[in-house]
């Protein structure tokens, strides 16, 4: 690709005489089998990668040889791999602007190569539009790191890892069995009650986290020179700066670097799982352990190991790839396909010549900037929940800084480039095509129109099985996904206290009945009442034994049981009305959606008829079924979720009233709608391919067909009334 060589602003830098700054560390790393260079300055701690070419030309500036020297010697030697003249200043002024060059600017060379006010101002401006992620230094942990270096040292090798690797083996043996039993106590993380815990238990397990960047990047001689707190959505997280690990020459040594927090929360999590399975029921050590666990692998592995976020995940995925600065050249590599396939751009240059390359920047760009703007939405709707002036707040900086700033900056670039001298007007008249055709396309043309709702399967013909006596549950005679008969025993509990007292019972209605046949006989014995106690007791008696039998619990009807893993029920106390299982008929299951009124007037609207119902059942989500609408049994809606899953303890969409612990009752009217699920979805009788309490994402298609944007601006508003209640 043709480079122009020379630059008009050449004669401002070709005298001067640069060269590294004596603090300024080299070191050598190989990426793809190709040498790079890695430019480090411990006092600011700041890096710049150089490549063969770039490194040579920098060794040459030793403080004598003049700029043009260096540049005449480069090009001898590499000839069109050489930098231009263009391209050296852009180097240079890199190098001056990371503070890595040491050089005496004249007057017409500083506006070129002053770059570090400029670099001060990008950086708080960086802050500012980052405003739900700000970073704030507090001291310096280097002797606190090197204290428990010696400590941790033993930890942190060969043998170290093995146990680690061995420690997580035999902890997942002991928890796969239970996992099950885990994951329907999520509930418990998102209680009121919970939240004072989750978050001193996130500051600890995060601080160990941090600790262990600290600790691994100074066992392999890495500086850590900063310790701060930033504020992740206005809630303070710990940080570390271990930055200086990217001059490693090591590779492992970096990716064990970027690893480290994740596995100092792992081992944590590990000890957190033995204190859960050992600890008893509803007790608080099993209540903190289980957070424990939730925030040191769940969370940790979302997010933390998510290269799509620029965490952990992010930089070690960009060392196993060998792309350094992965996220900037993938915004790079979008903005040069842009310019070069849009604007005509011959000139403009690609970031990377390999075409492998170049797909993996592209894929990373795309998903990246998706689950970012994902993210962002997330947060904001999350903060507006809590907190809706602050969420407003949020929201309108949000759109200004990464939609009104970077508009801005594009338009300015249009219209003042001077890589577009020759092609502005090409620039230019692309740019307003798209918007025309993008604005006209989605506000414009109307398409058919959608509405979303989830649910559930469920059976028409189910009952529930719930306790009828409080109970410690001592047999379990069935299991999930088993066929019984009506009256079949499903279980049978106890209750010592409630048997105790039936002895007692019976005892005393002995000794009274004794009373009564003394005094029949004459003896000098109060008849009456002996016969009112006889009574009394004889009545309780009746409701006791009653009350035992219902220790026994049969099926209501014939079906299958559905319900969690029924033997983890053994042991356990349950109180009167809990439900422990369902009975169901699953050749009769249909699926129960929920919608808030506004969209049950849109779906029951005679002038805008339903035209087509599909169904994606969760596990199968590729697979579109074809479904009707069979009822609406509540006219006037209610406020009682047909099935747990729906509601948001259990990650449904369907706001749940914090006062009700159980998370059935919804802070809005839900409208019910029944639909039919078809004989595909049905299978048989013994191996259905729905299958009661699995989630069901539902898409009605309405016969008016209405623009994109108007469609868009109705979901917004649906969004804003489930989330923020307003």
């Amino acid at each position: 690709m043709d480079r122009p060589t020379f630059s008009q602003s050449w004669s401002r830098v070709s005298r001067l005489s640069p060269t590294l700054r004596p603090q300024v560390q080299i070191t050598r790393q190989l990426y793809r089998g190709q040498p790079w260079h890695v430019v480090h300055d411990p006092v600011n701690n700041n890096f710049f990668r150089l490549n063969p070419v770039a490194y040579h030309l920098v060794g040459l500036l030793d403080g004598k040889r003049t700029v043009d020297e260096v540049w005449r010697m480069t090009l001898d030697r590499f000839g069109d791999a050489a930098p231009t003249q263009h391209e050296v200043i852009g180097l240079l002024s890199q190098l001056n602007s990371s503070n890595l060059l040491r050089v005496d600017l004249p007057p017409d060379a500083e506006p070129l190569l002053r770059r570090r006010q400029k670099r001060k101002l990008k950086h708080w401006g960086g802050q500012a539009m980052s405003i739900l992620f700000l970073r704030f230094p507090v001291f310096n942990p280097d002797r606190m790191l090197t204290w428990l270096s010696p400590l941790a040292r033993p930890l942190l090798s060969k043998w170290g890892l093995m146990a680690w690797v061995a420690w997580l083996a035999f902890v997942t043996w002991r928890f796969l069995p239970e996992f099950g039993r885990f994951l329907s106590d999520t509930h418990s993380v998102l209680a009121p009650k919970n939240w004072g815990w989750m978050i001193v238990l996130f500051i600890v397990t995060k601080i160990i986290h941090e600790m262990g960047h600290g600790l691994m990047c100074k066992r392999f001689g890495g500086l850590v020179p900063e310790v701060g707190i930033m504020l992740l959505v206005m809630f303070p997280v710990p940080y570390v700066d271990a930055t200086s690990s990217w001059s490693f020459s090591d590779k492992w040594r970096r990716l064990l670097v970027g690893a480290a927090g994740m596995i100092f929360e792992l081992a944590i999590a590990g000890v957190a799982i033995l204190i859960w399975l050992g600890a008893e029921p509803d007790s608080l050590s099993r209540q903190l352990s289980y957070n424990v666990v939730f925030l040191a692998s769940i969370t940790t592995i979302l997010f933390n190991a998510n290269p799509l976020l620029r965490f952990d995940g992010y930089y070690m995925l960009s060392d196993v790839l060998e792309i350094p600065n992965m996220y900037n050249r993938a915004q790079k590599h979008m903005q040069w396909l842009i310019q070069r396939y849009a604007f005509g751009l011959t000139n403009a240059q690609p970031v990377s010549s390999r075409q492998g390359e170049k797909s993996l920047l592209l894929g990373y760009g795309i998903a990246a900037l998706i689950y970012r703007v994902i993210i962002l939405t997330g947060i904001v709707l999350f903060v507006a929940g809590k907190w809706f002036t602050l969420g407003l707040m949020f929201a309108g900086w949000s759109i200004f800084a990464w939609g009104v700033v970077p508009l801005v900056k594009f338009i300015h670039w249009l219209g003042t480039s001077p890589a577009l001298h020759e092609h502005r007007g090409r620039a230019v008249t692309v740019t307003l095509v798209f918007t025309i055709v993008t604005l006209g396309g989605i506000g414009l043309i109307p398409v058919r129109d959608h509405r979303r709702a989830v649910g559930v399967v469920e059976s028409a013909t189910r009952a529930e099985i719930a306790i009828q006596t409080d109970g410690l549950i001592r047999e379990v005679l069935v299991e999930a996904g088993q066929t019984v008969e009506a009256g079949q025993v499903i279980l049978r509990a106890e209750n010592p206290d409630m048997e105790a007292r039936l002895r007692e019972l019976r005892a005393e209605l002995r000794k009274w009945r004794l009373t009564e046949r003394a005094a029949i006989a004459g003896e000098a014995v109060d008849l009456q009442k002996a016969v009112a106690q006889i009574e009394a007791y004889e009545k309780e008696l009746t409701e006791v034994e009653d009350r035992l039998s219902r220790l026994v619990l049969k099926s209501p009807q014939a079906g299958t049981v559905v319900g969690g893993v029924m033997r983890q029920l053994e042991g356990r106390f349950l109180r009167r009305g809990e439900v422990v299982a369902r009975v169901v008929r699953l050749d009769d299951l249909r699926v129960t959606a929920l919608v808030d009124q506004a969209e049950n007037v849109a779906l029951f609207d005679q002038a805008n008829p339903i035209e087509d119902v599909e169904l994606r059942l969760t596990g199968r989500l590729s697979e579109a079924l074809p479904s009707r609408l069979l009822a609406s049994p509540f006219p006037s809606g209610r406020q009682q979720l047909p099935h747990l899953s729906l509601g948001y303890a259990a990650g449904g969409d369907i706001a749940t009233s914090p006062d009700d612990p159980q998370g059935r009752t919804t802070m809005h009217p839900q409208f019910e709608l029944w639909l039919k699920l078809p004989p595909s979805a049905l299978g048989s009788m013994h191996w259905p391919t729905a299958y009661p309490g699995q989630r069901v994402y539902v898409r009605f298609t309405l016969e008016r067909r209405q623009p994109l944007l108007q469609q868009w601006i109705h979901s917004l508003h649906q969004l804003l009334r489930r989330r923020l209640s307003v």
